[in-house]
């Protein structure tokens, strides 16, 4: 589980920088000013509204459904675009239907990366680091706080498994399902697209060292989280592992620069 849970996280990012490049190309950025740290709180107000959202809506699934649904095609169209032009079309199209008619596990993970390699390039292109950094702080707090506090987080991932949305990743296994939400694979990895975009640090290979630390990092966080869910069960939040390593690894990124 730990690996494949690994996996899916460099995945996202790699897919998320290979389709950079063209999103700047065609100005798809969220924020006209990246440096503005009051983009932060307005990134974290849209995830609050958009989890409040979802926790109101689930009673009315048809509704939920369509929304996770048109959000999931348009990230599969525009990751894929790039590369595969029109056809991408098609295959965002072909998904959906899979998605409704016959939601395997293998297509909700599909759907998942495409949904997070998408929102991590957009966002990635759109924000500075330093108000990245800010709006991680504040979501790995909230995530500790909606996880062990007021458990809402938990609520929200049981709503959007009952109806197969792909804003989970999943692995079955004998002893019951494992899940790794999107979000703990996009926060950090908006760090690490804003470290390719927006730094001037040495480059190995086709990533800059801040990027690719702050991968790393992230992604040793990622092992630890999951090293204590295997041990210890039950749900536990992900972004104060996740969001904490990636700064961590910025920061030495940028000490080594």
């Amino acid at each position: 589980m730990r690996y494949l849970f690994g996996l899916v996280f460099v995945l996202s990012a790699l897919l998320a920088l290979a389709a950079m490049p063209k999103y700047e190309e065609a100005g798809m950025v969220v924020f006209e000013n990246p440096s503005d740290i009051s983009n932060s709180l307005l990134y974290f107000g849209l995830i609050i509204g958009f989890t409040a959202f979802i926790l109101l809506a689930v009673k009315y699934s048809v509704i939920l459904k369509s929304v996770i649904y048109f959000l999931t095609f348009l990230s599969i169209f525009y990751v894929l675009s790039p590369f595969i032009g029109a056809v991408s079309l098609f295959v965002s199209s072909a998904v959906i239907v899979l998605l409704i008619k016959k939601p395997h596990w293998l297509v909700i993970n599909f759907s998942a990366l495409m949904l997070a390699a998408g929102i991590t390039a957009i966002f990635g292109i759109s924000l500075e680091p330093l108000p990245v950094i800010i709006l991680l702080v504040i979501l790995a707090a909230y995530d500790f706080i909606s996880v062990y506090r007021t458990k809402h987080m938990i609520s929200l991932a049981e709503s959007v498994t009952s109806i197969n949305a792909p804003m989970l990743f999943v692995i079955p296994r004998k002893e019951g399902n494992a899940y790794m939400g999107v979000g703990d694979v996009v926060m950090p990895n908006i760090l690490v697209v804003s470290a390719q975009t927006f730094t001037n640090s040495p480059e190995f290979g086709f990533l800059k060292l801040t990027a690719l630390l702050s991968l790393l990092g992230g992604f040793l966080g990622l092992m630890i989280l999951l090293y204590i869910v295997e041990k210890k069960g039950g749900a536990h939040p992900g972004l104060p592992f996740v969001n904490f390593g990636a700064i961590i690894g910025f920061a030495l990124g940028l000490l080594l620069s």
